[in-house]
């Protein structure tokens, strides 16, 4: 995986963490491990620094590492003739856990969207914490749980939502999970909000000019303000 990095991401750099313990960026649960078992993480962990539009890791290679998102954000996305944006990650969380306990290869590849710091943590030594840890488990678990349960629900909506049902589900999404307010940098090109919503970036410019004109969205540049919440609360409930 290391390996991978270096050579196909010449812009990352590479580091080994100062201490876990005292860690500003460290996950909300960590504390639920002792001193000793944190501190052991600084010695099973390299943290890798990625500039926007670089691969994080590649869909279909090994898994060797957890990767836990310090700063920045990243897509997860599945590769094909179009490619579908799964989620995006925000600071403070892991990007992906479901490789720790399950299948060691990933199923989709991961970017970063800006520049991101990313703690990738020998997956041997966390599953060896979990094990001696129940609640720490827990958490790493429910972490899991609750990513499948987002997989599920949005393959679920892009498979019977139409177009516009999909978008506002999209623009909701950005609304309430990522950016949490209604006025926001969209920090995204046209061509990844129609793969984050499962269309082509056609439609996803009709529909994007539709809500313009309907006073349901405002767009100046990147800026982006939700008008009318109701709205694409109800098209998104209608589907």
């Amino acid at each position: 995986m290391l390996l991978y990095l270096h050579k196909k991401s010449i812009m990352a750099k590479i580091s080994k963490p100062q201490s876990c313990l005292q860690c500003p960026y460290k996950w909300k649960y960590l504390n639920l491990l002792s001193d000793k078992d944190i501190n052991s993480i600084q010695s099973n962990c390299t943290i890798i620094n990625f500039k926007k539009g670089e691969t994080v890791c590649k869909q279909g290679t090994d898994a060797t590492h957890a990767l836990y998102l310090a700063k920045g954000m990243v897509k997860l996305y599945i590769e094909g003739k179009k490619n579908l944006i799964l989620k995006l990650i925000k600071a403070g969380e892991y990007i992906d856990l479901q490789t720790l306990f399950g299948d060691k290869t990933y199923k989709y590849s991961i970017a970063a969207m800006d520049d991101t710091m990313v703690c990738m943590i020998n997956s041997d030594h966390l599953r060896g914490l979990a094990q001696k840890n129940s609640d720490y488990l827990f958490e790493l678990t429910k972490t899991i749980s609750d990513s499948g349960n987002y997989f599920y629900k949005k393959i679920s909506d892009i498979s019977r939502k139409h177009l516009r049902g999909r978008l506002a589900d999209t623009l909701l999404y950005l609304t309430d999970e990522i950016y949490k307010t209604r006025e926001f940098n969209i920090g995204m090109t046209r061509k990844e909000l129609a793969e984050l919503s499962s269309m082509s970036m056609e439609n996803a410019v009709r529909i994007l000019s539709e809500f313009r004109t309907d006073k349901i969205i405002s767009i100046q540049g990147k800026e982006m303000t939700i008008l009318q919440y109701d709205i694409l609360k109800k098209l998104s409930d209608i589907g």
